[in-house]
């Protein structure tokens, strides 16, 4: 496996325009901090315009990185969310080249770096089927089962359609000074109709499969690369969150007129069920 920082690039909206959402390999490792973004825009926002999490207020929030030497913080290049002890909820593109072995999963602490994070190993890994079909980036999700159980609190699924009016969205990634922070960030963002997501990626979003969150007018809020993988948070009635999505990807990081996109975890559950179920696990 490769050991360098991966994730998806989300590209410029100038860029974009000719090459399309492309994920890629980026050159630098969290240690080494990230390298200058072109597509950096003018505006002063801070995950992008969000705040450090505190301890306890995301357990399910993991982060999702290679195995072996270097710490947790250095390893780290995706996130996850953990749905069942032995089950975490993560992007396909995250973890669709790699091998079981090939990853570790830092539960237990919103800092990466902290005493309480717990590193543990993955026994297999599910992608999606139909992951990039019909469009690319499409059905993107997957599902780690776990070497042995994590102590966490799981998230449930969002089981319906349901439209909410504004999440939450959290993880380790690019934050908007250019730096992956050793402490996670969290950040709320409004709910994008489907009308205009599509009209902000004509031919490339996919209804039944992507639902979008962000400030179209002004940007300045969003997940970003290293994010990928983590949840999109929605309130419940009983004032629990619920897992609504999957961050996946979007032009740039927090630009205005293109906001980020989630897979929408309501589309999967019937199929995450099954698979949960044949692992021997219960959500």
């Amino acid at each position: 496996m490769d050991t360098k920082r991966k994730h998806l690039i989300r590209l410029g909206a100038g860029v974009a325009a000719g090459l399309g959402a492309v994920a890629l390999v980026w050159a630098g490792t969290a240690s080494a901090g990230a390298e200058e973004n072109s597509t950096q825009s003018d505006f002063e926002a801070q995950v992008i315009g969000g705040q450090e999490a505190e301890e306890g207020q995301y357990p399910w929030l993991v982060g999702l990185g290679s195995a072996g030497s270097g710490t947790p913080w250095e390893n780290q290049f995706c996130g996850g969310s953990v749905i069942a002890p032995t089950v975490v909820l993560t992007a396909a593109h995250c973890v669709e080249s790699d091998a079981p072995e090939d990853l570790a999963v830092f539960s237990g602490s919103v800092d990466l770096e902290g005493p309480d994070i717990v590193t543990t190993g993955v026994a297999d890994i599910h992608v999606a089927e139909d992951y990039e079909s019909p469009t690319q980036f499409a059905n993107d999700w997957a599902l780690l089962l776990l070497a042995e159980p994590v102590d966490v609190e799981p998230i449930a699924l969002n089981a319906d359609l349901t439209e909410f009016d504004a999440f939450e969205t959290a993880g380790w990634g690019l934050t908007e000074e250019n730096e992956y922070p050793t402490l996670a960030r969290w950040v709320e963002v409004p709910f994008v109709d489907d009308t205009q997501c599509a009209e902000a990626y004509p031919d490339e979003h996919d209804a039944a499969s992507m639902v979008c969150a962000g400030d179209l007018a002004s940007g300045g809020i969003d997940a970003c690369s290293g994010d990928s993988g983590g949840p999109l948070m929605a309130g419940a009635e009983d004032g629990s969150q619920v897992l609504a999505g999957i961050v996946s990807w979007g032009y740039g990081c927090a630009e205005p007129g293109y906001p980020g996109v989630y897979s929408e975890v309501a589309t999967f559950v019937p199929t995450i069920e099954e698979v949960v179920a044949g692992w021997g696990a219960e959500l």
